[in-house]
């Protein structure tokens, strides 16, 4: 059962019964709307008892009738927008489609899910078109019946404007005179304030250190949850920013352990390490095939003997396929989900120490300052290092430090940002020219064992041998640019208490 994914962006109105809808002509591009098309839809909502996808602002759903028949998941993006993924409607008595359940895994935790609404919609929806044809938005006047599990019947009228951009509604909801609706979705209205999603409030002016811990955590669990869904539907970079998350997390644990019960985040932090580094294949692949493909079309073609895209394709393709299976198999685990357990379990009853308790501003000055000693450590191991090879594996461990060191100043960033702006600055220069070395040397390296491969094939392996010359190449100039930036942020600006 394959998914199609779209994204729309859209706003509800408010409309009484006896709404008269204007004429939209001459708003904004709009020329002419046509006649009206009906359609009777009828959907069926489902989701966990205690309302886990309503919460968060999802929507999961069966419906028939209209132009898309079928299973929905309603994925928020941002304001007025959400990614809408279509599934076959398949038989009706077969429940949530195992693919449709996964995709909401990290929010349900295989909790089962139930029919919690069902909505009976007469609509009559409208296309309004550019004096060239094209399509401006979708305009939509529904009537609407409502039938909690739990709770009466309802019924209403809303409008529903469907445009490419924001700018487009803001216009065309303008000279609706309509009221702009309360409710995210019909199914949000339905089901009133026991599904209402959760404000996070802003930090006070004067916040605690474990304040300010557990808000940063709780963006990082908003942040994981939806990286999960973006790596079960394969969008582009969802693997990378799946693992930045669980580095992110790694690193905020780390600098906040003070702040909890020590086990528990230790426990915590050791789960976000194997849970990233299980999808780190998959990650290294993209990123290798990516570079090397970029290199090779970047030679001049008398320097490109044999078959060397062929041959990448196919290294890449297996490769490719591989980690990414693994990668589900682990999104799928149970290991996995007693990680979100575990972690959402932390931030509904924080295990706080009384440390968490002091002022933030005065508090996470310790923790800054920890993550740029363990970075300086590194770097003077790093200068230590008597073998190419041992270089490289420090140079590699201070660009992990680097990382935690910009994470945490990120996480301390509501209390101490102003404070330690040129030294994060600075922190990040290190941390990319560090990066550009390490991924020179895993090049470097799987160009050597491809090398080898194609010469025992019977191949020509000359291309690869220069391509190895120019990640050599690129590896040493990036090891130069390191330099020049740690040089520049140990002369950045900073406040005395950093040392």
């Amino acid at each position: 059962m394959g998914a199609k994914t779209i994204r729309e962006t859209e706003r509800k109105f408010e409309a009484d019964a006896d709404f008269a809808l204007p004429d939209l002509a001459g708003v904004g591009l709009v020329t002419e709307s046509g006649s009206p098309r009906r359609s009777d839809l009828d959907a069926t909502y489902f989701d966990t008892a205690d309302l886990r996808l309503a919460k968060a602002g999802i929507t999961l759903r069966r419906r028939t009738g209209g132009g898309d028949a079928g299973w929905h998941a309603k994925l928020p993006v941002g304001p007025d927008t959400r990614d809408e993924v279509h599934y076959e409607l398949g038989d009706k008595d077969a429940g949530v489609p195992a693919e449709l359940a996964a995709l909401v895994r990290a929010y349900t935790l295989d909790a089962p899910l139930a029919e919690v609404a069902r909505i009976v919609t007469r609509r009559d929806e409208w296309t309004l078109r550019a004096a060239d044809g094209a399509t401006v938005a979708l305009l939509a006047d529904d009537h609407v019946t409502a039938v909690p599990a739990q709770g009466k019947a309802s019924t209403w009228r809303e409008l529903e404007v469907e445009a490419p951009d924001r700018a487009t509604i803001d216009t065309i909801g303008a000279a609706l005179g309509a009221r702009p609706s309360d409710s995210t979705s019909k199914l949000a209205r339905t089901l009133g304030k026991r599904a209402r999603r959760e404000k996070r409030p802003p930090l006070p002016s004067d916040p605690t250190a474990g304040g300010v811990a557990l808000h940063y955590l709780r963006e990082r669990h908003d942040d994981l949850r939806a990286h999960d869904t973006g790596v079960r539907l394969d969008v582009e970079d969802s693997i990378h920013q799946f693992r930045v998350t669980c580095r992110r997390l790694r690193s905020a644990l780390r600098a906040f352990r003070s702040l909890f019960d020590r086990e528990t985040v230790e426990s915590l932090g050791a789960e976000f390490r194997w849970l990233g580094a299980e999808l780190s294949p998959a990650r290294d692949a993209e990123v290798l095939e990516a570079h090397l493909r970029s290199e090779v079309a970047a030679l001049p073609e008398e320097m490109v003997l044999g078959g060397v895209a062929a041959r990448l394709t196919a290294e890449f393709a297996r490769a490719g396929a591989d980690a990414r299976g693994a990668a589900l198999t682990v999104l799928d685990g149970d290991r996995y989900k007693a990680v979100l357990a575990a972690f959402g379990a932390l931030l509904a009853d924080p295990p706080l120490t009384a440390k968490a308790t002091r002022p933030a501003a005065i508090e996470l000055r310790k923790v800054v300052r920890k993550a740029a000693d363990r970075l300086a450590g590194s770097v003077a191991e790093a200068d230590a290092a008597t073998t190419p090879a041992d270089r490289d594996l420090a140079l590699h461990q201070a660009r992990k430090d680097a990382k935690k060191a910009r994470y945490t100043v990120d996480a301390v960033e509501p209390v101490l940002g102003k404070e330690i702006s040129a030294w994060r600055k600075g922190t990040k220069a290190v941390q990319t020219a560090l990066g550009v070395h390490q991924d020179a040397v895993v090049a470097r390296d799987a160009l050597r064992e491809l090398g080898v491969r194609v010469h025992l094939d019977g191949d020509n392996a000359f291309t690869y041998g220069l391509l190895w010359a120019r990640e050599d190449a690129r590896a040493h100039a990036a090891e130069a640019d390191f330099v020049e930036a740690w040089d520049r942020l140990r002369e950045a600006k900073r406040p005395r208490w950093l040392g």
